[in-house]
């Protein structure tokens, strides 16, 4: 019975579907698995991510938006986003339990990598220390990371986790993205270079 399926089958299709048919297979079992959920999603999220475009609409924090508070997760020190003014801004809430936000996270120390001494980045997550540092440990990440330790001005408020904003140094909002993205794109760079300049 089962020869005459595979002979049925396999004269319907040409090859090359036939192994797409055994990986999205592969992919669907592999799904079921918790183990193996989390970082399955997350490459394939980082297969299809695109580089962010910056907005046409111009909005600039207000001086109650720059009192936004951090707390550093390994010095233990307090800062308020004004300490970032006059600098390109990278703001963004993320979690270790997040698909799309493990997905952007190679990106984003790309990014930090080639821009950390020009842009402010600021990583939110509100987990504890020793659960991050152990995520930071295993994907050898080493960008600073904060909890949050005042309330979420409007303009960055959301309810989708990993949003990111890009501030230029002026105060403006470049770029208000949810969800992931790619990063350490030419586009990005760029944009990165003439506000550094």
């Amino acid at each position: 019975m089962l020869r005459k399926f595979w002979e049925k089958y396999s004269r319907k299709k040409r090859w090359w579907t036939i192994v797409l048919d055994f990986v999205f297979a592969a992919l669907v079992v592999a799904m079921l698995f918790p183990a193996t959920r989390k970082p399955l999603s997350a490459f394939l999220i980082r297969q299809t991510l695109f580089s962010p475009s910056e907005q046409d609409k111009v909005v600039y924090l207000s001086e109650a938006d720059w009192g936004m508070m951090f707390e550093s997760k390994v010095e233990k020190e307090i800062i308020t986003l004004a300490e970032f003014k006059g600098k390109p801004v990278f703001l963004n809430f993320w979690a270790t339990w997040c698909p799309p936000c493990i997905a952007e996270m190679p990106s984003i120390q790309g990014l930090y990598d080639q821009y950390k001494g020009d842009v402010a980045f600021i990583l939110v997550s509100n987990e504890p220390l020793d659960v991050v540092q152990a995520f930071f440990e295993k994907h050898r990440y080493s960008f600073p990371i904060y909890s949050l330790q005042s309330g979420v001005p409007a303009i960055f408020e959301t309810s989708t986790i990993p949003s990111t904003y890009l501030i230029g140094p002026g105060g403006r909002l470049l770029i208000s993205k949810t969800g992931a993205a790619k990063w350490n794109s030419g586009k990005m760079k760029s944009l990165l270079d003439d506000l550094i300049e």
